[in-house]
């Protein structure tokens, strides 16, 4: 679906957060992302999905590519929407998920919300709540890339575990960028590291298979 080729980012003349990174991600694989602050982990998602260019190397998306992000801010919610509305774009009581029609009280219940909630507003949801709503919402839009900045922020268990488990049914590639060792252990397929000097090295597997194969 996506790959990069040998990018660099140069800045005077001296190679600057990204070295020679190459990464092929295909469908239905979960890659993290991995560094401390200022490593450049937002530069090369923003790279590997076409936000920005690198200055060398190549970056390569699928034709078909469809993008979600998941907005981390919930700048997206507005306060005086109804669940229902929020979930319909306020039109009838359907949800467009996968190309298939769905009534919004069923696709509602996959996210742990009761019927009775539909007429709730956003500003009187807990923040649990709001991470489930941006959840669903994210996911009822037609996609074949996921984008997850620190989506283990604030949300509680059942939402993560619920994030957990639409992962592991998502039918298209996931790039996150998480310090939840815990998260990545059950979600990801291989992460990404920075290594220091602008290098990033793959591994497979979670956390713990990467702290494993590092030694």
């Amino acid at each position: 679906m996506l790959s990069v080729n040998n990018i660099e980012v140069v800045y005077h003349d001296v190679v600057f957060v990204l070295k020679g990174v190459s990464l092929s991600v295909p469908a239905g694989k979960v890659v993290a992302l991995l560094g401390p602050n200022g490593a450049g982990k937002t530069t090369l998602l923003k790279m590997m999905t076409g936000a920005l260019a690198p200055d060398t190397g190549e970056v390569k998306l699928g034709t078909t590519l469809q993008m979600v992000t998941l907005d981390q801010r919930r700048d997206t919610l507005k306060p005086e929407w109804s669940l229902q509305d929020a979930l319909t774009g306020g039109v009838g009581d359907l949800v467009e998920v996968n190309g298939q029609s769905r009534h919004v009280m069923s696709y509602m219940k996959d996210f742990l919300f009761a019927p009775e909630q539909a007429r709730t507003v956003v500003s009187a949801l807990s923040g649990g709540e709001r991470g489930r709503l941006l959840l669903a919402m994210a996911l009822a839009k037609p996609s074949n890339l996921l984008i997850l900045d620190e989506p283990t922020n604030d949300l509680d268990l059942e939402t993560l575990d619920l994030l957990q488990e639409m992962l592991a049914n998502y039918p298209g590639t996931a790039l996150i960028v998480s310090h939840d060792r815990d998260f990545l252990d059950r979600v990801a397929t291989s992460i990404l590291v920075f290594e220091g000097d602008g290098n990033w090295i793959e591994y497979a597997g979670g956390y713990n298979d990467m702290l494993a194969q590092r030694k």
